[in-house]
């Protein structure tokens, strides 16, 4: 399992304590925001990789559509199909043109056509927001609700 996987397990279970109040956002210094970017940025600067992914900062990302934009400007997307562990990978849960949640890949069954992976600021189950959840949570993907995968 590579460090940026083993980074974000560390967080499963870890929940906001209200308002997006978050150890994440504190860092990033946008406490009580949406938090899924703030969380993927932290653990690729956990790793020593923050250059990887400074999409807007040089801590990364903390908005989903700028941290996509970037990915997409440098040429870092890749087709879901060939996602892999430690990418990045953006969801649309609706029908606007704007990327909703991100998250880290841990595991692409193809087979199946869905991505498992670590995110922030969703919900364990399937009952509450998938994009402002309040948790980290590992979660399971089907290919329809990926708008885009990034390989920083």
């Amino acid at each position: 399992m590579s460090n940026i996987i083993t980074t974000a397990c560390a967080e499963l279970g870890y929940a906001e304590t209200g308002d997006n109040d978050t150890k994440f956002g504190k860092w990033y210094g946008m406490n009580n925001q949406p938090w899924c970017a703030m969380f993927v940025s932290w653990v690729y600067h956990k790793v020593g990789l923050s250059a990887s992914v400074a999409a807007s900062t040089k801590k990364g990302f903390a908005s989903c559509d700028a941290g996509l934009k970037w990915f997409a400007k440098k040429g870092k997307l890749v087709p879901v199909g060939q996602a892999q562990e430690g990418d990045i990978v953006f969801f649309q849960f609706d029908t606007d043109a704007q990327p909703d949640h991100v998250g880290i890949v841990v595991k692409n069954n193809v087979k199946r056509q869905r991505l498992v992976c670590i995110e922030g600021n969703t919900s364990p189950d399937n009952k509450g927001s998938q994009s402002n959840g309040g948790e980290v949570a590992e979660k399971k993907r089907p290919y329809a609700t990926v708008m885009a995968v990034a390989r920083p």
